[in-house]
């Protein structure tokens, strides 16, 4: 069960709900796209000691947060518009490049911009919509070209660079954008 225990004002931060939970086995801090901050405890933990964690955690509060702001706003209103447009794009780059896949599915994911598994079926995040279209398209391709190599090797990535270019700056440009704090 989580219980609401305060809502701290910090200074540079803002409000920051703070929540006892019986199933959390460590103190966490989650940031929500909306610039909710809440702060998760063990039952066991106490004020102090979560006071004091918080307090430790403000420079990547403050880091990850405008890691937030680099994502864009979604440009369509409804999920089955967006989850078209994405799996129209992945046809048509799949299309254009001689791909194949099996599926393709559109989710929120926390983690991961995109995946394709051994069955080569495409899994695209939802909020690859907030990405600029550069970015977007190398993470689809990233993972059309998964259908082929399976991993991360020399030839991965030199079948990804005839496709966009330069994959590992792009790979580093895309880590500006982050999904999860």
């Amino acid at each position: 069960m989580v219980k609401l225990i305060d809502t701290w004002q910090i200074a540079d931060i803002g409000p920051v709900v703070v929540e006892s939970s019986d199933r959390a086995r460590y103190t966490r801090i989650t940031l929500r796209r909306d610039g909710q901050i809440k702060l998760t405890v063990p039952k066991a933990v106490s004020l102090d000691q979560a006071w004091q964690f918080l307090n430790s955690r403000i420079a990547w509060i403050q880091r990850h947060r405008r890691d937030f702001r680099g994502l864009g706003e979604m440009p369509v209103s409804g999920w089955s518009e967006a989850s078209r447009l994405l799996v129209d794009r992945l046809r048509e780059l799949a299309a254009r490049h001689g791909f194949q896949y099996n599926k393709a599915m559109v989710k929120n994911q926390r983690t991961l911009w995109g995946s394709c598994s051994h069955r080569n079926n495409i899994n695209l995040n939802i909020n690859l919509l907030r990405l600029p279209e550069k970015l977007r398209d190398y993470v689809i391709l990233h993972e059309l070209v998964h259908t082929r190599h399976k991993n991360h090797s020399r030839a991965f990535w030199r079948e990804l660079d005839r496709f966009v270019g330069n994959a590992k700056g792009l790979q580093r440009d895309l880590r500006q954008f982050r999904l999860n704090a």
